[in-house]
This record gives C-alpha cells, sequence and structure tokens, in this order.
C-alpha cells in the first residue's frame, strides 16, 4: 500500500502545469486536491480525503521552494545557427544503403555547410545545407518520401557535464514548445544539441536561448 505522499508526488510530477503552478504558490490547493482524489486514492487503495492531500502538497511545496523538479539551469556556452535548410527523407532500402557507404566522396560539403545523416529503423533522413540538395537527391538516384526546403537549425553547446544528467533535452525543448513552434528534427550530441525548424522561426529561437 502506498503512502499519500509519495501518490501526490507521483500525480504531480506527472502533471507539469499543475506543478509549475505549486513551486510558484499560485495554486489552490484545496481545488487541485480534489481533482487529484480519485488517481490517489487508486494509487493508495483506500480512503482519501482532500485535506490529506493539501497536506502533502503543502510538504511538496515546502521542500521544492523555488526550484522547478523536471527543468535543469543549463547553461550555454555557445549558439550557432544554419540556414537555410533541406530535409530529405527516403525509405529505407538495401540499394540506398548501398550508395550511403560512398556519400561522402560523392558529395562534397564546405566548412559553412550543415549535414546530419540519421539513419532510423525504416528511414534515411538527410538534413543539409539548401545548395547540396540537388546533388544528394543526384547521388541516391531515388525518389524521397519527403523533402522540405526553408529550414532552419540552431545548434546550442553546453560543457560535457550536462551529458549525464537527466532532463537536459526536456529542458531546452521546452522553450520551443511553449512557443508552438513545430520542429523537423531534434539532434543530440555529447555537448551539443540542435533544433531544426521553418526558416521563418529563426531569429525567435535564438533570442529564446540568448535571453536566459
Amino acid at each position: 500500500m502506498r503512502k499519500i505522499q509519495d501518490s501526490v508526488r507521483d500525480v504531480l510530477l506527472s502533471d507539469e502545469e499543475a506543478l509549475y503552478a505549486l513551486v510558484n504558490n499560485f495554486m489552490n490547493l484545496s481545488a487541485y486536491a480534489k481533482r487529484i482524489q480519485n488517481k490517489v486514492e487508486e494509487q493508495t487503495m483506500k480512503d482519501v480525503q482532500p485535506s490529506g492531500i493539501v497536506v502533502a502538497l503543502s510538504r511538496l511545496q515546502r521542500g521544492l521552494g523555488a526550484v522547478h523538479p523536471l527543468i535543469q539551469n543549463i547553461a550555454i556556452k555557445n549558439i550557432t545557427s544554419k540556414s537555410p535548410l533541406s530535409e530529405i527523407v527516403f525509405e529505407k532500402d538495401s540499394a540506398l544503403l548501398s550508395r550511403l557507404s560512398s556519400f561522402y566522396t560523392k558529395v562534397p560539403t564546405g566548412g559553412d555547410d550543415f549535414l546530419s545523416i540519421i539513419l532510423s529503423t525504416n528511414e534515411i533522413t538527410i538534413i543539409c545545407s539548401e545548395r547540396l540538395k540537388e546533388i544528394v537527391l543526384s547521388h541516391f538516384g531515388e525518389k524521397p518520401r519527403l523533402t522540405t526546403n526553408k529550414l532552419a537549425a540552431v545548434g546550442l553547446s553546453f560543457d560535457p557535464t550536462y551529458y549525464h544528467m537527466p532532463n537536459i533535452t526536456y529542458s531546452l525543448l521546452r522553450k520551443i514548445a511553449r512557443k508552438k513552434i513545430a520542429l523537423a528534427e531534434t539532434i543530440t550530441t555529447h555537448t551539443e544539441i540542435i533544433f531544426v525548424f521553418n526558416q521563418k522561426h529563426l531569429a525567435e529561437v535564438v533570442y529564446l536561448f540568448q535571453e536566459q
């Protein structure tokens, strides 16, 4: 049988809006307690009064203070941007895979170009500088499943110590999500995360991360 405190914490951590309201001290604890009462009773397998949930919420509020437990404070070392970009998506097959091995020798890139190849279960996705698009299409010689132009990428570099910390991608991604900007791709490496999106949002996305 679970404790009320543990159950309330789990419910709260699955509801980011409520969590934000709690840590910023504008949650109506009594109203929220009634809202989650059934969930807490299911998890604890006993009758639970709203007053008991309010006590649990108050303890969590004091323990969390003003720190959002799901969001990391990330020091960004550098912000880079690339545009215009194209995204080309092929359905993966043996012929394309054989051409992929010679891709880098047949598709010349310069220091200012952007190129990312994602080999997933069913697809080969290539995001490249727009000037490389026709060269890429010619190299593979097959009709792509999807082609998208006028994209941009913003890369955020940070210290390697963040690599083993939880919620790094989430903490950065939520800034874009709150602006309702659709992402074409999200690419992560050891010390960098790259967001790819319509280039009309480029200035807005750069500003999001410059202001922190």
